[in-house]
């Protein structure tokens, strides 16, 4: 008996004795918390360091430590000590996988680490599969490097009627708009009553005008178009006015809207837009009987695109029209004017200005494409195995380096480089080639180090009168860009002479070629 007694008396002091060296760790970590507090963070980083040497995994030390960088304002030292207990994977009741693994994920994202972030919110979800916070985040991320599917897929993990989030029914009206989802009305409809701002506005009134509803379409335009500070977008949003007038048939207010965008890009010095306008206010003008209103216009878009069939087509309706030998309805089959006033709509404003108007596109591409697939399954367990995006090998390629990438290229599209043809702006190379099945047949490269450019007509113009100046009957643009709606229709008019590898096309070439 009394060596049963003395077993429980030694048990007891055992108990007392640890929950007294616990209770000094806990004094010595609050004691470092209130060192930090007061400023004094080398002294508090002492004390916590004392304790891990006991135990370096400890996950409340590292914990403590993450604290005292935060107070110090030191976000990056913070994650280091948080990545340690995710790495250890020791967790307690009040520092959990979740919490952790989120804090080291935002402080990434708001040092615009995107790529890191990425993976630890997606560490996030393996644990929470529907954490509001990691599922918001990743769906923006994906969204601004123009993922949409796999954007879908992490904003439909969260319940719609709990996000009070206008720039979360805004990301979903563009992903639905971009992919031909038909609820975007709905969706911007919400964002805009939740926050009438100019993006949420301009979005909510192009989806009404697709679905027909123009009035209502132009009375949110017109509602947020004084709230507009950015002269481009404001020029954008009197673009949308004018053709919303077209498609109500009131030629009076879509004359004024077209003069309007008109001396804005005159006053701009916008070289593309100033043609662009030209052209839309002489058809304005012209259809309504105008006449000696479009000449002057007319003849400047002429000057610029003279070989422009559009253009040319346009001036021979008003030439006609001017000598009596037809009328509008008449002359249809040479050139359609009301049915290119009402197209003018869905070529200024196609679903991928959805996108563009939303200002969600980010400027810093990243490899999601090496952390996730479509369907946003993770791909890799280790950050470390991700390495750099081959898109940022390649624009950081160095002078001969980046050429014989460039000559790669060509390569692998059946060419073979004759001649380095001189690329003033220094973004790039020029490369004219031969066709390996026929040398007669001779092609002009454009491959560019471009993160987020836009191809105008100017640059596929300059670039067919080069062309033509060596002998080649196809040219290709190879890069990461999107093209103007001036330029699609040089690409249109060219039969096939101009090709643009972009998206996918310069994704495909990049892996076969890197």
């Amino acid at each position: 008996m009394a060596f049963f007694i003395f077993v429980g008396a030694a048990v007891i002091m055992l108990g007392f004795l640890l929950t007294f060296i616990v209770g000094q760790r806990r004094d010595s970590y609050a004691k470092a918390l209130s060192l930090a507090t007061l400023g004094n963070f080398l002294d508090a980083r002492a004390l916590v360091r004392e304790k891990l040497e006991e135990d370096h995994q400890n996950p409340y030390g590292h914990y403590v430590m993450a604290k005292i960088y935060a107070m110090e304002n030191d976000p990056l030292n913070e994650a280091k000590h948080l990545e340690i207990i995710k790495k250890n994977n020791r967790y307690t009741k009040e520092i959990d996988a979740v919490t952790v693994s989120n804090r080291i994920a935002d402080i990434y994202y708001n040092k615009d680490f995107f790529e890191e972030a990425f993976f630890h919110y997606l560490d996030t979800i393996q644990v929470d599969r529907s954490n509001p916070v990691a599922c918001l985040r990743l769906g923006f991320m994906a969204l601004g490097q123009k993922e949409f599917k796999i954007a879908e897929h992490f904003f439909s993990r969260i319940p719609e009627e709990k996000i009070n989030l206008s720039a979360y029914f805004i990301a979903r009206g563009v992903i639905s708009g971009v992919t031909g989802g038909g609820k975007e009305r709905e969706y911007f409809e919400k964002a805009y009553k939740l926050e009438k701002s100019p993006v949420s506005g301009f979005l909510y009134a192009l989806s009404l005008s697709r679905e027909n509803k123009h009035k209502d379409a132009v009375k949110t335009a017109v509602a947020v178009s004084e709230q507009i500070e950015d002269e481009f977008v404001r020029f954008t949003l009197f673009q949308f006015l004018m053709t919303e007038a077209i498609l109500m048939q009131n030629f009076p207010e879509a004359l004024k809207y077209g003069r309007l965008c008109m001396e804005m890009a005159r006053l701009n010095a916008w070289p593309s837009e100033i043609i662009e306008t030209s052209i839309h206010f002489a058809m304005i003008t012209i259809y309504m009987g105008r006449l000696d209103d479009a000449s002057e216009y007319l003849i400047e878009a002429e000057a610029e695109r003279l070989d422009d069939p559009d253009v040319v087509a346009l001036a021979n309706l008003k030439y006609r029209l001017e000598r009596g030998t037809g009328t509008v309805e008449s002359l249809t089959h040479e050139y359609d004017l009301t049915r290119e006033l009402n197209l003018l709509s869905v070529n200024l404003f196609p679903n991928s200005r959805y996108f563009e108007l939303s200002g969600m596109r980010s400027s810093k591409p990243f490899n999601i494409k090496g952390m996730v697939d479509d369907s946003g399954k993770k791909l890799t367990s280790k950050l470390d195995m991700l390495g750099l995006d081959k898109f940022e090998k390649f624009i950081s390629l160095p002078g001969t380096n980046f050429k014989n990438q460039a000559t790669r290229m060509v390569m692998s599209m059946g060419y073979r480089v004759t001649k380095e043809i001189s690329n003033p702006e220094a973004d790039g190379v020029n490369l004219l080639a031969s066709s390996k099945e026929d040398v007669n047949k001779r092609a002009l490269f454009r491959v560019r180090k471009w993160k987020d450019a836009k191809v105008s007509d100017v640059f596929l113009r300059e670039m067919t009168n080069q062309m033509e100046e060596l002998g080649a009957s196809k040219g290709y643009v190879v890069g990461n860009f999107d093209v103007t709606e001036a330029g699609k229709k040089i690409i249109a008019a060219s039969n096939g002479a101009l090709e643009m590898y972009s998206g996918d096309l310069f994704e495909d070439l990049l892996n076969k070629t890197m």
